[in-house]
C-alpha cells in the first residue's frame, strides 16, 4: 500500500492494545487524506473505518470497540433515536414558528387586540 504508513508503535500503544478488539486489526496512517484508518486482514478490501481524531488515543479504542459488527443493532437503534429526537425537535419548531407568524398576522389584520 504505496499511500499508507503502517503504525506498529504510538504513545499510548493503540495500536497494541486494538489487537485486543481483532487480532486481524491493524492501524494505517493515510498520507493521502493525512488521517488514521484502521484496516483488518480478514476483510475483502481491509478497511473498517476512518479514526475520527487527529491523533491515536483511548478515544479510538471506544469508536472501535463501539462500531463493531456485533453492536450493529445497537448503534441501528441509536441513530434511529437521534433522528426520531430530531425530527420531533424541529416539528417542535416548525410550530412554535407558525403560532408565531399567525399571532403577527392576527396583530396585523386586528390591531385592536
Amino acid at each position: 500500500m504505496k499511500n499508507y504508513l503502517e503504525i506498529n508503535d504510538d504513545v499510548y500503544f493503540i495500536s497494541q492494545r486494538i489487537k485486543e478488539l481483532d487480532r486481524s486489526y491493524h492501524i494505517l496512517y493515510n498520507l493521502t487524506r493525512h488521517c488514521y484508518e484502521v484496516h483488518s486482514f480478514e476483510q475483502r478490501d481491509g478497511y473498517c473505518f476512518t479514526v475520527p481524531f487527529q491523533e491515536l488515543d483511548e478515544r479510538t479504542l471506544q469508536f472501535a470497540h463501539k462500531t463493531r459488527r456485533e453492536n450493529q443493532d445497537k448503534i441501528i437503534k441509536e441513530i434511529e433515536k437521534n433522528n426520531e429526537d430530531l425530527y420531533k425537535k424541529q416539528l417542535k419548531e416548525q410550530v412554535k414558528m407558525l403560532k408565531e407568524a399567525i399571532y403577527v398576522s392576527e396583530r396585523h389584520y386586528n390591531p385592536g387586540l
